[in-house]
């Protein structure tokens, strides 16, 4: 089935996607670091029930996945693909997952903390998937009583997430502000409204393909709204500012890039190996000539799909793309190549 990452969205414009996080615990149970694996049982089943009564209210099907028994690629495969957030998955015994076909939507029990409801969107969706999240949210507390304090709010084990519970973001394709050396002052700006901005494929300040990842780095003292509200408000303004630097190129830059441009996309098409990172810094720039109308893009180049198809553990757990004694770099060169579409320039 498509997935939310293979939108047409994701693959245009500053802004790729969306993430919503929503983490709750229940009332009566111990936190997930001191639960025992009897009531870890417990509690997943009574959150899985609780979900398969929801269902059809809330218009979203789920697929129920025990991931206590996945081997560790399979884990890394989901959290590459987007569908658990990397800090929430734990080392709890009887973690269950349930998804739906899409990916957009999913509900981790037992990780770091007893649930977090993820919504995911292609573009600047990100009000409509809180709407979401927050659906699914309220049909749950219908059936779970969960641990809140009238003076903290939800309350969590780790107190990362005390308040609101909600963890929000945005992934960006930013270039030109790397480029410029502007991506760091952002960075410092954004640390004083109570956001990071960050690399996404390695959670640094490194980010290979320019990929950034903003989030909220608190939740105490904002509303939800408010929380959406200045996500949504700063997105914009790096936005602007990465727009204003592309547009800001002189004809020798242009002329540069564009060279640069078609040989990265050479190296991808007929490279027979190729690092993780430099295969984010070619697609970037490949992403980059889309944005520019160096050549058509309206057909199939999903650029973000392919950064994600592209990562080890996805490659084998999703794409069957292992080999006995093949190095990873193969796999890799050997996927870009069969699913990155032809140019017409």
């Amino acid at each position: 089935m498509h997935k939310w990452y293979e939108d047409r969205e994701c693959s245009e414009g500053v802004v790729i996607g969306g993430q919503v996080c929503l983490v709750r615990n229940i009332s009566g149970y111990s936190f997930e670091s001191r639960m025992d694996p009897q009531d870890q049982e417990e509690l997943r089943e009574k959150v899985f029930e609780a979900v398969r009564e929801e269902e059809s209210r809330l218009g979203l099907y789920f697929e129920e996945r025990d991931l206590s028994d996945l081997s560790g690629c399979s884990r890394t495969s989901l959290i590459g693909r987007l569908a658990i957030p990397p800090l929430m998955l734990g080392t709890s015994e009887k973690v269950g997952l349930l998804l739906t076909p899409d990916e957009a939507v999913s509900i981790l029990v037992n990780g770091t903390e007893h649930i977090c409801i993820q919504v995911s969107c292609p573009g600047k969706h990100i009000s409509q998937a809180y709407e979401t999240a927050q659906r699914v949210d309220d049909a749950l507390n219908a059936h779970l009583a969960y641990a809140f304090s009238d003076r903290y709010g939800y309350l969590t084990a780790s107190p990362l997430y005390t308040g609101t519970g909600l963890m929000a973001s945005y992934l960006l394709h930013l270039p030109y502000l790397e480029r410029s050396s502007l991506t760091g002052t952002y960075s410092k700006e954004l640390a004083r409204f109570g956001f990071t901005l960050r690399g996404h494929f390695h959670g640094s300040s490194s980010a290979p393909g320019q990929i950034y990842r903003i989030k909220n780095s608190r939740t105490l003292g904002m509303s939800e709204i408010e929380l959406i509200a200045s996500l949504e408000r700063l997105t914009d303004q790096i936005s602007s500012s990465e727009e204003k630097t592309r547009s800001e190129r002189d004809k020798d830059q242009e002329e540069i890039e564009t060279d640069q441009t078609y040989r990265a996309y050479g190296l991808l098409k007929y490279a027979r190996e190729l690092d993780f990172d430099e295969t984010l810094e070619y697609l970037s720039y490949v992403r980059s000539g889309c944005q520019n109308h160096i050549w058509d893009c309206s057909g199939d180049m999903d650029i973000f799909s392919l950064m994600i198809g592209m990562q080890d553990a996805v490659l084998i757990s999703g794409h069957g793309e292992e080999e006995e004694g093949e190095k990873a770099d193969v796999r890799r060169a050997r996927y870009i190549r069969r699913l990155l579409p032809g140019l017409e320039a």
